[in-house]
């Protein structure tokens, strides 16, 4: 078949998806054209798992940092007003791209050029991303974040509103809409152990200064910390301030415990890696409070408060993991097998 697929480049989980799907859309013999949109540079890891396929990067939203841990709302809509005439031609120029393809098939993760209603509409569309569960019909949601929430469901209608069914990954198998976590396809192949490290992984410098006064304390402790361009002052000399993307995989293999913002992606590696995790949701941002409140609710991580050093002394769940690898394993495999089976139903109803 001829498929489009278009993908998000804000966020690793997005590109790590698209990297774990590659090699089955490539094993069936189809041809793609690739979609990236975003103003985020798509790191090394996705730019390899293109291979020789057709790729064409787009304009897309951008969430702005408050600089305290959260989104600035003003800040946002602002960037969102300011960029509206290089997302409106990244529209045109993806609805002119995509038809002249002539797709079988389009898959959209998070992407508002795949994902809008505006851009092919003719050609069915599947959406994959764990935002789906969170907004099923009889969810229960979480108290006090009505604000919150419609903001994150705003975001979503903006990537989505054109997708015809949506399929949610998610931490655990609720029941038989949930697909597992799709997990970058080279995880299996990293050595695990634990060298005794914290691994960091955000980019919000609100949420840094709780992991600096742990490293003050405990300063025996090595923190390696992803997602800062430059290391900010006053930093702990046991935080080392990594920039090199393609040794994250390993420093997360080789950690004692992950520490970071509640993102679907990174959190669900950390825990197939049988690592400790602690999260700092973003403020603002519905879907990681949410995902914080799962974590803590099946024991697989907790929502930090204001104690890192209590967070990070509850021991691992074992006997969850051993319950959960398989079907983390078996991500890709089973999201890929579900949309042939949408689009095998949709040619001979």
């Amino acid at each position: 078949m001829r498929i489009v697929y278009g993908v998000q480049s804000t966020g690793r989980g997005h590109l790590a998806r698209f990297a774990a799907l590659k090699p089955l859309l490539d094993a069936n013999g189809h041809e793609l054209l690739i979609i990236v949109s975003g103003r985020d540079e798509p790191p090394r890891f996705f730019l390899e798992s293109i291979g020789s396929s057709r790729y064409e990067r787009m304009s897309g939203y951008k969430m702005v940092d408050d600089g305290e841990g959260g989104i600035s709302k003003r800040g946002t809509a602002k960037a969102f007003i300011t960029h509206m005439p290089d997302l409106l031609s990244s529209l045109y120029q993806g609805h002119k791209l995509i038809s002249a393809f002539n797709p079988d098939l389009i898959i959209s993760d998070f992407d508002p050029i795949t994902g809008s209603p505006m851009v092919s509409p003719s050609v069915f569309k599947v959406g994959i991303g764990n935002w789906a569960i969170a907004r099923q019909r009889g969810t229960e949601h979480l108290p006090g974040m009505r604000l919150e929430r419609f903001n994150t469901n705003l975001a979503v209608k903006l990537c989505t509103s054109g997708i015809d069914v949506l399929l949610g990954c998610n931490f655990f198998p609720y029941d038989d809409n949930c697909l597992p976590p799709i997990l970058r396809p080279d995880i299996d192949e990293v050595p695990i152990s634990n060298a005794g490290h914290i691994l960091v992984y955000h980019s919000f410098q609100g949420r840094l200064e709780a992991i600096a006064n742990f490293a003050r304390s405990h300063r025996e402790r090595e923190i390696v910390v992803y997602g800062y361009p430059v290391r900010p002052e006053g930093m702990p000399e046991s935080m080392r301030f990594e920039s090199r993307s393609g040794h994250f995989l390993s420093d997360l293999a080789t950690c004692d415990a992950y520490v970071g913002t509640a993102g679907f992606q990174s959190v669900c590696e950390a825990f197939y890696l049988g690592k400790k995790i602690v999260v700092q949701p973003i403020d603002g941002h519905y879907e990681q409070k949410w995902n914080a409140s799962k974590l803590d609710e099946l024991g697989m991580g907790h929502w930090h408060q204001g104690d890192l050093a209590r967070d990070l002394g509850h021991p691992f769940n074992a006997k969850l993991h051993e319950q959960l690898a398989p079907w983390y394993g078996s991500g890709a495999k089973v999201c890929y097998n579900r949309i042939m089976e949408l689009y095998a139903g949709l040619s001979n109803p």
